[in-house]
């Protein structure tokens, strides 16, 4: 059971979440006195996340491989597995930020509100991650998704943002209770919503039967909304296309991280054994499959670049959803002995696999949004694949850099991208489920074919006439180049980010049921 409540000590395990809840309300206070709103904010809430970014790397390095500080009572968990989701969560946060401080001006929409939710956001994503207990997961994601509703329609003159934001608040909120009513329902079947007492009940036999499955039905159902998994996806293609092109490249990456952290934390670290695994991972592999097939069939009738990334996001998610599958697969024993050899080796394999195709996905999807964002202006919405026409010649930096990106996101050998599909696919094969790798790798073959249109359209078609160029900013052209140079250095020296995913990963093993 949970120690006490709370120590003096619990401050510190809190530290990078409190350092970003104490900037957020910082960043709120300069617009009350400065004469350009956001003049201040905005830089000092990239500063704010800079700098939480420094103090989470420090806390892994200083940290000790063999131990992870708890706070209250043991409900939050500073791991490494929780310090590898929150260095992810910055990135997107820092990235998305590069992006917004381009384009908000243009709307007249700067403000240190924007910035602030976006910090609160993040840490709502790592409260999420750091979970132990069913309810201070719940208390995360709803600090993420009430701050990510408010960004969605943050352009209040904009009809596409508020509808985006409406459709993601009514979902959003909808799925959210489909959530908690199976957190209930686990607990009500097993009288805790502290994952190791719930660890221990199913290992002593008094958990199980058909109220603790339909508990775990209704929570796949509802990560599988926050995820956009096929076919809890519906809202995905109007809000990715509604929302600031800064919020759509955050929610897409750090917000989908966050849920998928969420779920390796309550399942892969604590819902497991046949009795469970018989459950969760059966609804994963269909899941999975049919995001990965719908996702890219639908991602190739698109002629918006925005909604043909939102698509294509959803296909990314199929093949993360694998290294679940990969993982589950090895999770049907009981007690601290359940798996050894091989079948502990392929649990931390499908872990890291998820670990580092998050990192992957965030930096060449931020990137890409980046190169839409850096399109918008003078009679251009950037949105659209005609936008790019001629753009080899126009901004040859921007085209390459958005070719990269996009071979990244199809898997091309050399890119990050290939490294991550290339582990999750090898996790799948070595969990037995060939089949659903070769799906996988089919549906890399169809996104090839819509990712391919937009680099003939920036390298083989003439641009218009008369256009004349919107100047990019400093700002968002040190976002593109930054998501450009670490989509290439993970392609072409992917070890030492393996390292580090194995080992967040070996680290969410490292659970108090674990003794």
């Amino acid at each position: 059971m949970p120690g006490p409540v709370f120590q003096p000590a619990d401050l510190l395990t809190l530290g990078p979440s409190l350092a970003l809840v104490i900037g957020a309300t910082l960043v709120l206070m300069p617009d009350l006195w400065a004469r350009r709103r956001g003049a201040v904010s905005a830089p000092l809430a990239l500063l704010v996340a800079v700098a939480t970014l420094a103090l989470v790397v420090s806390i892994w390095v200083r940290s000790d491989p063999a131990a992870a500080p708890t706070a209250f009572g043991g409900s939050f968990v500073l791991d490494r597995f929780a310090l590898y989701f929150d260095v992810v969560f910055l990135i997107s946060a820092i990235l998305a930020m590069g992006i917004s401080l381009h384009l908000l001006p243009q709307d007249d929409a700067q403000t240190g509100e924007y910035y602030a939710l976006i910090l609160f956001a993040t840490a709502g994503m790592m409260f999420m991650t750091s979970g132990l207990d069913l309810l201070v997961i719940w208390l995360g994601l709803e600090l993420m998704t009430l701050s990510s509703y408010v960004l969605c329609g943050y352009l209040r003159s904009s009809r596409r943002s508020s509808e985006a934001a409406l459709k993601y608040f009514l979902l959003g909120s909808f799925s959210t209770g489909i959530l908690l009513y199976g957190m209930s329902l686990i607990y009500g079947a097993t009288g805790s919503t502290y994952l190791p007492a719930i660890r221990g009940a199913l290992d002593a036999g008094r958990a199980g039967g058909g109220l603790f499955s339909l508990g775990v039905v209704l929570m796949v159902a509802g990560f599988g909304f926050k995820v956009a998994a096929v076919p809890f996806h519906q809202w995905v293609p109007d809000v990715y296309q509604g929302a600031p092109t800064g919020i759509t490249a955050f929610i897409s990456t750090a917000g989908k991280a966050a849920a998928l952290a969420a779920m390796l934390r309550i399942f892969a670290g604590g819902l497991w054994g046949s009795q469970v695994t018989d459950v969760w991972v059966p609804l994963l592999v269909v899941l999975a499959a049919a995001s990965m097939i719908l996702g890219n069939v639908t991602a190739l009738l698109q002629t918006s670049v925005k909604r043909m990334l939102a698509y294509s996001s959803i296909g990314h998610v199929g093949y993360i959803l694998m290294g679940l599958v990969a993982v589950g697969s090895q999770l049907t024993g009981s007690g601290a002995g359940a798996m050894a050899g091989r079948g502990d080796d392929l649990y931390r394999f499908g872990v890291a696999s998820v670990l580092i195709y998050t990192l992957v996905y965030t930096f060449t999807n931020v990137g890409a949004l980046a190169v839409v964002a850096a399109l918008r202006g003078r009679g251009l919405s950037g949105e659209d694949i005609e936008d790019f026409a001629g753009l080899a010649r126009r901004r040859p930096m921007l085209a390459f850099a958005m070719l990269v990106f996009l071979l990244s996101l199809a898997g091309i050998p050399a890119t990050a991208g290939f490294i991550g599909k290339w582990y999750l696919f090898g996790a799948a094969i070595r969990a037995d489920m060939a089949w659903l790798a070769v799906i996988g790798v089919a549906m890399s073959v169809v996104s090839a074919y819509y990712y391919l249109r937009v680099v003939v359209a920036m390298y083989m078609r003439p641009a218009p006439e008369g256009e004349e160029q919107e100047p990019v900013s400093g700002v968002l052209t040190a976002t593109v180049v930054m998501a450009m140079g670490f989509t290439l250095l993970i392609g072409v020296f992917p070890q030492p980010f393996l390292d580090l995913a194995a080992q967040g990963a070996a680290h969410l093993r490292m659970l108090p049921w674990q003794g």
